[in-house]
């Protein structure tokens, strides 16, 4: 795609994890799987709200050359949208209540009308997903005795993630411009607190009902090793804390933080372990309808 900006490169690749469902595919443990299960049953109804976040803004802003990136990003999480929805099928197919799962999200997202806010949303979400891709390609032992197949899944969708991850801020600032920079400040930071505790509550209570599903109790000891595993080992959330925290920074900016060596590195571990994976022809899926 010619006019898509050079960094974002959307990969039209079917990992087909619906035909290859696994149940406790993350080193044989519910809990491990839970942790990374319970994010992809929120990203396809998220992937669509960060596309209309962002287009609806694509014809109003200064720099055209954002317009090509939004291009890009929107064609990236398109993919990423149909790749999830294949996922959370998987989950359906294995006897998880991912339509009980996504019922609040969807709900939640459904209130927020003012299409300042939801970029906002966008941004602090987007901020999200960054800060686990970097925990996941910074640190790829934390997925130490994950199936190759979701393994390869995960690793893309980090990937793109970092490719774009300034795109969501880059947009927010151009649509904000006449906005005082104090106000700009706070609409951001309010937004991901915001979506920090919105978020963690239907993380837990999804991962709540994803193990009992599996018929395991979520006691004291259920939720002592849950967090045992998110914070120390594997560690994705202590991994991440430090790149989170720097979102309240003022005047903080994703492009600052990109890391070339990083990404060019899987984008070499990508393109080879995903060659046989990918569409031919490449053709995109058709993005999220405008609101």
């Amino acid at each position: 795609m010619g006019d898509v900006h050079k960094d974002i490169i959307p990969r039209d690749i079917h990992f087909g994890i619906s035909k290859a469902a696994q149940r406790h595919w993350f080193d044989n443990d519910l809990q491990k799987t839970a942790i990374i299960d319970c994010f992809s049953v929120a990203l396809p109804e998220g992937e669509r709200f960060f596309i209309r976040s962002l287009t609806h803004y694509a014809n109003k802003l200064s720099d055209k050359e954002l317009t090509a990136e939004i291009k890009g990003y929107s064609v990236q999480e398109a993919f990423h949208t149909r790749e999830h929805l294949d996922y959370n099928n998987s989950l359906k197919a294995l006897g998880y209540d991912v339509d009980k799962m996504e019922a609040n999200l969807c709900a939640t997202l459904k209130t927020i009308k003012s299409p300042m806010i939801r970029l906002a949303v966008t941004c602090a979400i987007e901020h999200f997903t960054a800060v686990f891709s970097f925990a996941v390609l910074r640190h790829p032992e934390v997925f130490e005795g994950a199936d190759i197949r979701y393994r390869r899944l995960w690793t893309w969708h980090a990937l793109e993630e970092l490719e774009h991850m300034a795109v969501a801020i880059d947009v927010f600032k151009d649509a904000s411009r006449d906005m005082p920079a104090w106000k700009r400040y706070f609409l951001r930071t309010g937004a991901i607190n915001g979506v920090a505790v919105t978020f963690l509550i239907n993380y837990l209570r999804n991962v709540g009902l994803y193990a009992r599903a599996d018929g395991e109790k979520t006691g004291i000891r259920f939720w002592a090793r849950f967090w045992w595993l998110l914070i120390v080992k594997p560690g994705f959330a202590r991994f991440s804390l430090l790149a989170f925290l720097k979102y309240y920074l003022p005047g903080y900016d994703p492009a600052k933080e990109r890391d070339e060596k990083l990404i060019d590195t899987w984008r070499e571990w990508v393109d080879r372990e995903t060659s046989e994976l990918i569409a031919k022809p490449k053709t995109a899926p058709a993005l999220a309808p405008a609101n």
